[in-house]
């Protein structure tokens, strides 16, 4: 009843793990190449790749002896023993993508290593392969891949559209071309060429070229170091942001990758500037020892595990807040109508190093104040509720505030304003030198599920420093003895859920845990929708809006104040051209 399968059918059933679709074919080639030393590498599709993938670098090439063990299952340059997965600094290791391709293709390959007066092909027809012969070809190698799953039906019917097997051969390519600035890249279908990519432009050119150049305008370089950590590339403006997560990328050792840990910690670093369902755009790429990162996970090589999780991605996330606090953005444009002035709103054009920390330093690491902070001060941008206040206004719809402006219509969110106000009072109240506890005349005991409970106990001291205090009740149940003063009107259970959100891998740290607490509690204590201000209740709230530290947005990143000048309005009346 138990027989041992065949090489083929175990290739084939790899394959169907490893090669997805024609854009499988090339990341696994594309990546080959790269681990070949390839500074030129060439894509070329016909039908979408359906009917033939060509790939051709200039790379070390195979050597004969090595050729004929090209198509053999786990048959690998880039390991030699088991210790050799702890430190795994290629992008293939093993050994299962030429198998796979090779069975359910009609595959070849040419190779010539440098110095040799020719090279030498070898084919393979449904796992079945040749001998190696010689032939002539370049330095480097050509690998062609025909008829892909002609022998497995049931796969090409899932195929979709050339032109949709094109675009997701083309947006991998393009990935993994951002990972490696250095290589120049050519994408040509059907005989014509659509994308071409030289070496050693910038990252922000690379994502001009690809993405276009609104995008790119609206990016900003970071570069943050600790000890062998080191997160490089762009970020995007919050007004960048998109409905979807596809322009969320990173590269971990120069591989394109996802990890859910890494997308939370970055999107908490946005969490002030973005609405709910917009996401940030990144391309950053985390450089860090071989041996502290897993990417023997999955076969397909997207999914890593850190040795040290909770590392990363908290140096991730202060790479990204350090730099979205310490670079100026462009004001938001709310367009008003066809080639029509624009409203100013959202962040304002201000100083690089203005809301810059001191950074503690680890023992033994020397750390920058701000790796993206400029070294001179400069002058904060005039908040724009000052001039606001004596000026006549009307209160429209019961939410926005129409005030005459120094030159122009200054329209106000009072809920996004007066929220932002709140929010900031909160901070200021929590993060005061006298945190005041309020310690609860009986604890409340909580149960929790196991993985909960340990890390809340492993987190004590991080909570008690916000003034959470927590103590293990036994069995499933911790009990709190203490919550911070400015959140004692929350219920424990409410805050303590706060600080789990995540899987354990993923979750807030404590400080930003606090903070959407505040976000709660300012949307909920904020006058909202229908609500008929006083004036004087009108001044109190603009007297307020002038000590913001960002008064141009509230905490969900809506704008609190749109800006139209007079000229802006004439043009918008046809005053003037």
């Amino acid at each position: 009843m138990i027989r041992v399968l065949t090489p083929q059918i175990v290739n084939q059933i790899a394959a169907g793990e490893v090669i997805e679709r024609p854009f499988s074919v090339v990341k696994e080639l594309v990546e080959n190449s790269l681990d070949a030393g390839a500074r030129r590498v060439s894509v070329e599709l016909v039908e979408g790749g359906t009917r033939g993938i060509r790939i051709t670098d200039d790379g070390a090439g195979f050597a004969m002896s090595d050729l004929g063990l090209a198509f053999v299952s786990h048959a690998t340059s880039k390991l030699s023993e088991l210790a050799d997965l702890d430190h795994i600094a290629s992008l293939g290791f093993r050994g299962e993508a030429l198998a796979s391709i090779g069975a359910i293709s009609r595959a070849s390959i040419r190779s010539r290593t440098p110095g040799e007066d020719g090279g030498y092909e070898v084919r393979c027809d449904g796992g079945e392969s040749t001998e190696v012969r010689p032939c002539g070809c370049p330095p480097g190698s050509i690998v062609e891949i025909r008829d892909l799953f002609y022998n497995t039906p049931a796969r090409r019917r899932f195929l979709k559209s050339p032109r949709a097997e094109r675009a997701r051969g083309q947006d991998h390519l393009v990935r993994l071309a951002l990972a490696h600035l250095e290589v120049d890249f050519t994408f040509t279908v059907d005989d014509k060429q659509v994308l071409r990519l030289p070496a050693g432009e910038s990252l922000r050119d690379r994502v001009e070229r690809t993405f276009g150049g609104g995008l790119a305008r609206g990016l900003h370089e970071l570069d943050h170091r600790v000890g062998a950590y080191a997160v490089t590339g762009v970020v995007g403006d919050p007004d960048v942001a998109r409905r979807d997560s596809t322009q969320e990328i990173l590269f971990i050792n120069g591989r394109v990758a996802r990890d859910r840990g890494v997308m939370f910690a970055v999107r908490q670093a946005y969490r002030e500037f973005l609405m709910h369902r917009q996401y940030p755009v990144y391309f950053l790429h985390l450089s860090l020892p071989p041996d502290e990162v897993d990417v023997n996970v999955h076969p397909t090589k997207a999914e890593v595990r850190f040795v040290h999780p909770r590392k990363a991605t908290g140096i991730l996330h202060e790479a990204v807040k350090g730099a979205l606090s310490s670079r100026g953005f462009r004001a938001v444009g709310l367009s008003v109508g066809e080639e029509m002035p624009q409203a100013l709103s959202g962040m304002p054009d201000l100083p690089r190093d203005l809301f810059a920390r001191p950074v503690v330093a680890e023992p033994g690491v020397q750390r920058p104040v701000e790796s993206v902070a400029s070294t001179a001060r400069a002058e904060r941008r005039e908040n724009p509720f000052a001039p606001l206040v004596g000026r006549r206004f009307v209160q429209a719809l019961d939410l926005y505030l129409v005030f005459e402006g120094p030159d122009g219509i200054v329209v106000v969110d009072q809920h996004a304003l007066h929220e932002r106000v709140l929010y900031e009072q909160f901070r200021a109240r929590h993060e005061g030198r006298d945190l005041q506890v309020q310690r609860l005349l009986v604890p409340e005991v909580l149960d929790l599920e196991a993985a909960d409970k340990e890390w809340l106990l492993a987190s004590r001291s991080d909570l008690a420093a916000e003034g959470l205090l927590l103590e293990d009740f036994g069995g499933p149940s911790i009990a709190v003895a203490g919550v911070p003063a400015v959140l004692g009107g929350i219920a424990p259970r409410v805050l303590i859920e706060t600080f789990l959100v995540g899987d354990g891998t993923a979750r807030p740290s404590v400080k930003d845990a606090v903070v959407e607490r505040f976000h709660s509690m300012a949307c909920r204590a904020a006058v909202m929708s229908g609500d008929r201000l006083g004036e004087e209740e009108i001044a109190s709230l603009l007297e307020a809006a002038q000590e913001l530290e960002h008064p141009h947005n509230c905490p969900h990143g809506r704008p609190t104040v749109l800006s139209f000048t007079g000229v802006e309005l004439e043009k918008y009346f046809r005053r003037r051209v």
